[in-house]
């Protein structure tokens, strides 16, 4: 009966350290994790107004991790130059909303141009996936025009690097003519240096405008390094651990 009773004991403290494992494990991931990407905000919380002021942030979205932020921009014909303040940015994170194609980011740059005139802006970032690779690229925006006949026009490219500045492709919508989202797919790759560029002329007796931008990337998940190196260690604990409590109780 003594024995029988040693061994439930040892079972409950097994379970018990088991469980505090389990927590611990979750608790160091969470930790090691970097701060949530801000959302209804403006693009001068990733990259300070004016550009150069600052560090850009790094952060988190779903399994994605953004940094290197960077940001220039342009105007002609007395249109207004953007501003990283005037770009607002909304987090798309598949968590929240189970129809994205994957976690990125909505912007509205507030772009609007009249005859004669033109804006441009360019986003700049590094994206990781924390855990498996990212496998396609999706972008939208609506961009319109009121005289495509002369020469009103809006345009959005993306191009996308493996590393910096090398091994980099690119591609785009538009309209005219009326080509607003494109999916891509990608050979799996950890880490993408992505620039997007967007375009309004109002042409020579036009006008031209973008509210919306977006760029969503999937990927295919795996468990994360870090984390099978804490469930390894995690494991190896609990052997030693029910070993002693095994001998204690013989």
């Amino acid at each position: 009966m003594t024995l029988f009773r040693s061994e439930i004991a040892m079972n409950f403290r097994f379970k018990r350290l088991s469980l505090f494992v389990a927590i611990f494990v979750v608790c160091v991931s969470t930790a090691m994790a970097a701060s949530t990407c801000p959302s209804a905000t403006t693009y001068a919380s990733y990259d300070p107004n004016p550009p150069g002021t600052g560090p850009s942030i790094t952060c988190v979205t779903d399994n994605l991790q953004f940094s290197l932020f960077g940001f220039t921009s342009s105007a002609l014909g007395g249109a207004v130059t953007p501003t990283p303040g005037s770009v607002a940015v909304t987090v798309e994170d598949p968590a929240v909303n189970p129809l994205l194609d994957g976690a990125g980011f909505s912007y509205n740059p507030g772009m609007s141009v009249s005859a004669g005139q033109e804006q441009d802006v360019a986003i700049s970032f590094e994206v990781t996936a924390l855990s498996g690779s990212i496998t396609d690229l999706f972008i939208h925006f609506n961009g319109s025009v009121s005289s495509p006949t002369g020469g009103a026009s809006t345009n959005y490219s993306e191009t996308y690097c493996t590393s910096l500045d090398t091994n980099c492709n690119t591609f785009q919508v538009s309209d005219p003519p009326a080509n607003l989202s494109q999916l891509i797919t990608i050979p799996a790759t950890t880490t993408l240096f992505i620039t997007k560029d967007f375009t309004v002329s109002g042409g020579t007796n036009g006008s031209a405008g973008i509210s919306q931008v977006v760029n969503e990337f999937s990927t295919s998940t795996v468990p994360e390094p870090r984390e099978i190196g804490l469930l390894g260690l995690a494991m190896i604990g609990l052997v030693l651990a029910h070993r002693r409590i095994k001998a204690s109780v013989n």
